[in-house]
C-alpha cells in the first residue's frame, strides 16, 4: 500500500522543479523519506520521464534527489541540438542525455545509445520505452578502437564506473563479455546514412578508444563532442589525453571545459587545457569540442571570450 500510494504522488508532484525550487525540494526529500519506498517509480524530470530506482546502487538515485543530472552540460547539450538530429550516446547508461536527445531530434531524428553494462543497458531500455517517440536504438555494447569483444568488470561500489580496465575499477566484481564496436564500423554496417550531428563519450577512460574508432566519421561529419577525459584512467590503459587533445586540434576544433568552481563553461586553447588535465587532481574533466564549421554557428551565450 505505502508503495502504490508514493507512486500515485510521485506521479502528481512537480518533481521537474526539483532541481530548481527549493521549497518543491525540500516538500519532495520529505514525502520520500516519510513512506521510504523501496520499488522504482515514475517521475518527471524538466526533461523526460524516467523509471527511479531509489535504492543504492543506479545512477537514477541521484536524479531522484536532485531532480536533474549533470544541469550545465545539459542545457548546453540542449542548445545545440536540432529536430531531425543524429545523436550518439556512448556510455549511456540509464540514458539521459539519450532521453533528453529523443525528446528534441523527434520522429525525423535518430539516437543511438551504446551502455554495456547489462543491469545499466535493462534501465536505459526502461526509460526508452517510455519515450513517446520511438528514435532510439539502444545497444548493449561498447565502443572502442576495434570491432570485437571485450570482458566488461564489474565495479560494486559505482554504478558508474563498470570498465574494461580493471585498474579503474573501485571494487572488482564480476566478468562480463560484451560486444565492441568501432563507430565508423558500426555507421557503415549499419547503413546509417545521415550526418552525425553530436557524440556524447562517457567510457571511463576508454575516451581515445572510441575517438580513434570513429576518426572517419568525426573527420567527415564534423559532430560536436562532448567528451568526458580522464586523465589517470586513459594513462592506465597506455593511452594519454594528449593524443586526444592532439586529434582534435589537428581537425580545427576549439575547447570549452565545465569550470565547477564557477559554474561556467571556461574556453581554454590546446597547451592550456594539456596542462591542466596533467595537474588537475580531479578523476575527469569535461571538454567540449567544438567543430570548425559548427563553432561559429553554435550557440554560445554565455560564454565568456577566450583568455
Amino acid at each position: 500500500m505505502r508503495e502504490r500510494i508514493f507512486a500515485a504522488i510521485a506521479r502528481r508532484f512537480p518533481t521537474e522543479l526539483v532541481g530548481t525550487n527549493r521549497f518543491v525540494a525540500g516538500l519532495w526529500r520529505i514525502l520520500f523519506y516519510l513512506f521510504r519506498p523501496q520499488k522504482p517509480f515514475i517521475m518527471r524530470t524538466r526533461h523526460y520521464r524516467l523509471r527511479a530506482h531509489p535504492r543504492k546502487g543506479t545512477l537514477t538515485r541521484v536524479v531522484l534527489r536532485r531532480g536533474c543530472w549533470e544541469a550545465r552540460e545539459t542545457d548546453f547539450f540542449i542548445s545545440q541540438l536540432k529536430p531531425g538530429g543524429f545523436v550518439v550516446d556512448a556510455g549511456a547508461n540509464f540514458g539521459h542525455y539519450t532521453l533528453v536527445a529523443s525528446n528534441i531530434v523527434g520522429a525525423e531524428g535518430l539516437v543511438v545509445a551504446f551502455e554495456p553494462f547489462p543491469a545499466n543497458h535493462a534501465l536505459l531500455m526502461e526509460n526508452v520505452d517510455l519515450l513517446p517517440t520511438k528514435n532510439v536504438v539502444a545497444e548493449q555494447a561498447g565502443l572502442a578502437a576495434t570491432s570485437g569483444a571485450l570482458d566488461l568488470i564489474i565495479d560494486e561500489a559505482n554504478p558508474g564506473g563498470h570498465s574494461f580496465n580493471p585498474d579503474l575499477i573501485w571494487k572488482q566484481g564480476s566478468k562480463v563479455s560484451v560486444p565492441i564496436y568501432a563507430l565508423d564500423d558500426y555507421i557503415r554496417e549499419r547503413g546509417i546514412n545521415r550526418r552525425l550531428d553530436v557524440l556524447k563519450s562517457d567510457t571511463q577512460g576508454y575516451e581515445w578508444q572510441l575517438i580513434s574508432g570513429a576518426r572517419k566519421t568525426i573527420l567527415r561529419d564534423k559532430p560536436l563532442v562532448l567528451c568526458e577525459v580522464a586523465p589517470k584512467a586513459l594513462k592506465a590503459i597506455g593511452d594519454s589525453h594528449e593524443d586526444l587533445l592532439r586529434f582534435f586540434e589537428e581537425a580545427g576544433y576549439s575547447m570549452l571545459m565545465v569550470d565547477r568552481s564557477r559554474d561556467e563553461l571556461m574556453p581554454l586553447g590546446y597547451e592550456a587545457l594539456k596542462l591542466h588535465l596533467a595537474e588537475t587532481g580531479r578523476e575527469f574533466e569535461d571538454v567540449i569540442f567544438l567543430p570548425p564549421a559548427g563553432a561559429s554557428e553554435a550557440r554560445l551565450d554565455g560564454i565568456p571570450d577566450q583568455r
